[in-house]
Parts: structure tokens; C-alpha cells; sequence
């Protein structure tokens, strides 16, 4: 069984992912992209095509999926569109990141390098953990959310579908970010945000 790595328009994060697969022991058949053309160079992988046409042939039998898009929209599609499909999506920690045996990791999802994931954290599908993130105990990360370099969980947040965390931000305990908002880089999060809202500075404030 291979993977094959879903890449976004620019190949950026499927770099990164990529990587990150290779160096866990992973074999990877090759990008699958959004759309019909090649993206740029990722390393010695082979592009396989765009993924609906790859995602219905027989490259796709037997073989696992990451969506590796940074874009939690175009990510959450793709997910969906290989699900409808039947094909099965595959969860990537590398091997410098801390997963605690207790914790929770959906489908999909990507640990990189320096992340730690803290006890009894359940992380949702398709879920980015950037590098050097560190997402404390008995946190709740929804679906489709994307956490960047740096930023910072204490215990017990709780992040909904489709949530986007800045670089270097800190949440403080308990704290509840609703539904596709978004925290700015370095914010520091003292109260609830709430769905589709975007925050920034410290403490962070809705943004004008």
C-alpha cells in the first residue's frame, strides 16, 4: 500500500508533507493535483495527474490519500470528492513530532515536524498541525482546521470546523474558537471568538 499526496495550486504544503511521509517510512506513489497541470517540482515524486481522474483509475486501488492543500476551503472539497469516491485518507506525523498515545487523530490529518500533540486531544479530519505547534491536553480540534508554526494550546480549547490559527498565536485554557474563524499571527486569545470572526493583537479584539 502507497500514499498518494493531493497537492493545491501552488505544491507549497504537499512539499512539506511529502517530506514529512518519506522521512516516517512511507512509500508515496506520487502527487495527484487539483487541476490539469503539473505542479511545481516535489522532489523525485512523479505527478500522476489531476485527481479525479486518478482518484477513478487503477493507479488509486489499494493505495491511501492525503489532501495536502493549505487552504482549509479547497482541502475540505478535495476530502470530500475522494470520500464520494471511496478512497481511504491517511493520517501523516513525522517522526519529529509528539503524539501522545491518547490522543485522537482523524483521517487525514498532518503532524509535522516539532508539533506536539498533548493527552486525551482529539484532532479532527483533515486537520494540519503545523511544525512547532503545540496543542496541549484534552483539547478539541475540529475538521478541516489548519494550526500554524508556532502556535500555542493551552489545555482544553476547543477549535471548530474549518478554524485558522496564525503564527506563533497562543489560546489561552478553555477557550472556545467558533466555527471558520481565524486568529491572527502572535494574537493572544483571552476570550471566546466566535464563528467567522477574525482576531488579532494582544489580547486579541475583532478585527474592524
Amino acid at each position: 500500500m502507497a500514499l498518494i499526496i493531493v497537492a493545491g495550486e501552488s505544491g507549497q504544503h504537499a512539499a512539506v508533507v511529502y517530506e514529512a511521509a518519506v522521512l516516517s517510512g512511507m512509500s508515496v506513489l506520487g502527487f495527484a493535483t487539483v487541476r490539469n497541470t503539473e505542479p511545481p517540482s516535489m522532489f523525485d515524486c512523479p505527478w500522476l495527474g489531476n485527481i479525479g481522474d486518478v482518484a477513478t483509475s487503477q493507479i488509486a486501488k489499494g493505495n491511501e490519500f492525503i489532501v495536502a492543500c493549505g487552504s482549509n476551503k479547497q482541502r475540505r472539497q478535495q476530502s470530500a470528492t475522494l470520500s464520494s469516491l471511496g478512497a481511504t485518507l491517511r493520517s501523516i506525523y513525522h517522526p519529529a513530532a509528539i503524539v501522545s498515545p491518547s490522543a485522537q487523530i482523524g483521517a487525514g490529518s498532518a503532524i509535522l515536524a516539532g508539533a506536539i500533540v498533548g493527552p486525551r486531544t482529539i484532532v479532527g479530519v483533515s486537520t494540519i498541525i503545523n511544525h512547532a505547534a503545540s496543542i496541549d491536553h484534552d483539547c478539541k480540534i475540529g475538521d478541516f482546521t489548519n494550526i500554524s508554526p508556532g502556535a500555542r494550546f493551552a489545555g482544553c480549547v476547543q477549535a471548530g470546523v474549518g478554524v485558522f490559527v496564525g503564527l506563533n498565536a497562543s489560546i489561552l485554557q478553555g477557550i472556545k474558537l467558533g466555527e471558520n474563524s481565524v486568529v491572527g499571527a502572535g494574537a493572544v486569545v483571552i476570550r471566546d471568538v466566535l464563528s467567522g470572526k477574525t482576531v488579532v493583537g494582544v489580547p486579541a479584539r475583532p478585527l474592524r
